[in-house]
Formats: structure tokens, C-alpha cells, sequence
């Protein structure tokens, strides 16, 4: 049985470090106001997670907003925000596109006050197995819609595009006509046999978010103490200085607060 409790803190790690240390907001067993007010005092970021279908949405108000701000403020927190990922950007559906556009603007003015460390973005609609007129297909779909997303965001460089399970040069073109970041998923990068250090050494000077996490063979997000030791060490000294924000992409306390301490014993 479970026996830990909402009421628990997380644990925190040992200070200076060079990055700042982000948790998702799905951490504890409720909503996303009621994490946002336990996590701001002990976490430097916390990645808003967003969706939105005909059933349900978790989109805040703007009242939530102005709080959300004020609390931040307090605490010297900022947020990422994760747009929301049950549609995709790059969909050779038309109407899927412009379902997604429209979610991706809204939210973007609607949590703009917010002023975000940075804006997840997946570049979806596009399986590793396409041929190359159909790469070629979907980046000419994405570019326009990318352009879009630029022009109404106060600084594209919040923009930060996050690598999947295909190939991520496939991005290159895309990422060479707009000045966007890079948010890094080394779980994404490990369950394909990607060579992480070479997409580090090529990315790591563009790259604003990193997302760190324990993994299998599934696309669940583990606890970090399912990654090797040796390959979390590895990954904290290849990183150096990186002073973006490193989020333990988990969800739930368990395997948040176990994350957070196998990345104290890293770091030690």
C-alpha cells in the first residue's frame, strides 16, 4: 500500500547548482492550483500540464492566472507550459491542425501573463517510419503554422521544441527559419538507442528546458532511480554549466521525490 500522504514536501537538493530545478504540476493528487501552491516554495520551475478535448479541459481562469503569477513572484518560481498534446501540429488532417492552432494560441494568451521560462512544443502528425515526401509533406505543413506561433509570443526563443521518437534532424529545416529552443527529453532519446551525446554536443548551446526521467521500453515516465546511476552522473557532468531549467518529468509524489533524491546522490 501507498502509505504517502499530500501533505508530504518534497525533499529538496543540495545548493548552488547551475540549472534550476523543475517538477511537473501533477505532483500531488490534485488539482493544478492546489500543486502550484505546494511546489512554489520548494522547486525553482513547475511545468504547467495542459489538455483540452470535448469532455474535459484543466485550462485555468484568468483569475488562476493572476494568482499563479503572484505566487511565483513570492517564491521566485517560474512556470514552462506543456501545450497540450492530444491533437497534432503537423496532422495531415487540416481540421486536426487548426484544432491544435487554436488550442496553442488560446493558451498562449491566456497564460502570457504568466511570462513562461518556456513553451513545450511537439512537433506530432509524423511517424519514424515516413518516407521522405512525406517528411518533406509534413515540414512543409508545420512551417507556416510555426510562423504563426512566432509572430504572437513575445519572445520566440520560449519557444522550445521538444525532440519525439523520429528522427530530429527531420526538425533541422524547420528550426534553421526560426529563431525557437530546444527543450531536450533525454527519456525520449534513451528508449530509441539515440546517441544522447551527440544531440547534447549539437543542441546544448540552443536548448532551454531538459526534461530528465526514469524509463523502459514504454513511454511511461519512471522515477529517475530507474535510469542506470551511472548514466544520471554521466548526464550531469556532460551538461556543465547548463543554467536552463532541468525538469524531473514525473508525476506523482513517489516518483517525484525519489527523482529528486537520486538526483541529490548525482550530484553529491
Amino acid at each position: 500500500m501507498n502509505t504517502l500522504t499530500p501533505t508530504l514536501s518534497l525533499p529538496s537538493i543540495p545548493r548552488p547548482v547551475p540549472f534550476r530545478l523543475g517538477v511537473t504540476s501533477y505532483v500531488y493528487p490534485a488539482d493544478i492550483h492546489t500543486n502550484i501552491q505546494r511546489l512554489a516554495p520548494v522547486v525553482d520551475d513547475i511545468e504547467l500540464v495542459f489538455f483540452e478535448s470535448a469532455d474535459t479541459s484543466n485550462l485555468p481562469t484568468s483569475g488562476e492566472i493572476e494568482t499563479w503569477r503572484d505566487l511565483a513572484k513570492k517564491h521566485e518560481t517560474t512556470f514552462t507550459v506543456h501545450f497540450p498534446i492530444d491533437k497534432a501540429l503537423g496532422s495531415s488532417d487540416p481540421a486536426e491542425r487548426d484544432a491544435c492552432l487554436t488550442s496553442i494560441l488560446r493558451l498562449i494568451e491566456l497564460c502570457g501573463p504568466l511570462t513562461p521560462h518556456g513553451w513545450i512544443l511537439h512537433l506530432e502528425g509524423i511517424k519514424a517510419t515516413a518516407t521522405p515526401a512525406q517528411v518533406r509533406e509534413w515540414q512543409q505543413t508545420l512551417m507556416p503554422l510555426l510562423r504563426i506561433i512566432s509572430g504572437v509570443v513575445d519572445n520566440p526563443r520560449h519557444i522550445c521544441v521538444e525532440n519525439l521518437e523520429y528522427p530530429f534532424e527531420w526538425c533541422e529545416p524547420l528550426l534553421a527559419s526560426l529563431p525557437f529552443s530546444i527543450c531536450l527529453d533525454y527519456g525520449h532519446l534513451w528508449q530509441k538507442n539515440t546517441d544522447w551525446k551527440a544531440h547534447l554536443q549539437k543542441w546544448l548551446t540552443r536548448t532551454r528546458i531538459m526534461h530528465l526521467y526514469g524509463f523502459d521500453t514504454t513511454s511511461r515516465h519512471y522515477s529517475l532511480e530507474r535510469a542506470p546511476l551511472a548514466l544520471t552522473r554521466e548526464v550531469l557532468t556532460a551538461i556543465g554549466n547548463y543554467s536552463g531549467v532541468l525538469t524531473l518529468e514525473t508525476f506523482g509524489y513517489e516518483d517525484t521525490a525519489t527523482s529528486i533524491k537520486r538526483l541529490t546522490e548525482c550530484l553529491e
